[in-house]
Formats: structure tokens, sequence, C-alpha cells
């Protein structure tokens, strides 16, 4: 039994597990970015070059032993000394040549750019919404009919405050989503900024 789990948890550890992970990128339709291992309708797969991977050295097994406990069924864990000789460490720290480190940040700047580009052309559309709806004339009569009423009672003014919810609703919505693109657009100015050129 121990070794049927054993070869589970080395099956599900193993890089080639990791490698056959697929990436999905999903834009809807406010120009939000979604990354997910999970196939989405309208996702798109990305295309990544593969994770380099360094075998793992193992730790210090754990075996059951028998105590002297009153009850004989029971088992004490007592860890056993693992013996690590030179040979069994690695003698070298893998490394990437200059070349393909640098291949690989030109990768990841042209992501970041194509992924600016796109916040910023979102962001100038939904500027632009937001624009057209503050000058919705439902709201402007609504706020215009509030600002005109004289000593309104409770009941009207229930009604004006409705009103203008109702038609600023969508400004609301918009106002969040333009803060959520104004922070990917600083994030990503961050984030290309502590590239090296």
């Amino acid at each position: 039994m121990k070794a049927l789990w054993v070869g589970l948890a080395v099956s599900l550890a193993s890089p080639l597990a990791f490698a056959q992970a697929m990436i999905y990128k999903h834009v809807d339709e406010n120009g939000r970015v979604t990354y997910t291992n999970r196939p989405m309708k309208g996702a798109v797969v990305m295309d990544l070059e593969p994770l380099s991977t360094i075998p793992g050295s193992a730790g210090p097994a754990i075996t059951p032993e028998k105590s002297s406990a009153k009850s004989p069924e029971r088992l004490a864990v007592k860890p056993s000394v693992a013996v690590v000789t030179p040979r069994t460490m690695p003698t070298t720290i893998a490394s990437i040549d200059r070349e393909t480190q640098k291949g690989r940040d030109d990768v990841r700047r042209r992501i970041l750019d194509d992924e600016l580009a796109q916040e910023e052309k979102s962001l100038a559309t939904l500027r632009k919404s937001l624009l057209e709806e503050r000058q919705n004339p439902t709201l402007i009569a609504a706020v215009r009919v509030a600002q005109q009423a004289a000593d309104p009672t409770p009941a009207q003014q229930a009604e004006m405050r409705a009103n203008i919810d109702r038609a600023s609703g969508r400004i609301r919505g918009l106002q969040a989503t333009v803060a959520e693109h104004e922070k990917n657009i600083e994030a990503l100015k961050k984030e290309l900024g502590a590239l090296k050129p």
C-alpha cells in the first residue's frame, strides 16, 4: 500500500505532469484579461516556453515503529536519519546562458507591451463610454428635477433619488472598471520598468 502511495506521489510530482498543463487567455467584452488552466469559451491557448526544472533531493524518511505504550496497536513515528553523501548532492547549479535568458526577457517584454497596449486601448474606450454616460439625458433630467424641487415630500425625495440611481447605475460600474484598468496599466508599467534593457 505504501508503494502505491509513493508511486502516485512521484507520478503527480513529475515534471511531465506539469509540462502537459495548458494556459488559456480570455479577454471579456470589458477588456478584462483572465488567465486560467481550464478551457473557457472564447479563450485562446497561450504558446509558452517550457519551464526549466531542477530535481529536488529526498528529505529524511519517516518510518513507523511499534511504541512501547500501553496499547500495542499504536504506532510511534520516528524519523530515520538520511545520510547525504557528496555524490547525491548536485555538483552544479542549473544556469541559463545569456542568449537564452535574453530571448526569454524579449518574449516577456513583448507580451507585457501587448498587454499594456490592450489595457490602454480598453481604458480609452471605457473613458469615452463614461463621458457619454455622464451626458445621458435621462440622468441630466433626473438631476435637474431634483435640483428644481422646492421643499419635496419624503416620498418625492425617495422617488427622485431612485430615478437618479437608475440613471447613474451604469456610471458606477464604468468607474469601477476604469479604476481596475488604471491599476493594471500601473502594474504593467512597473513590471516593464523592472526588466533589464
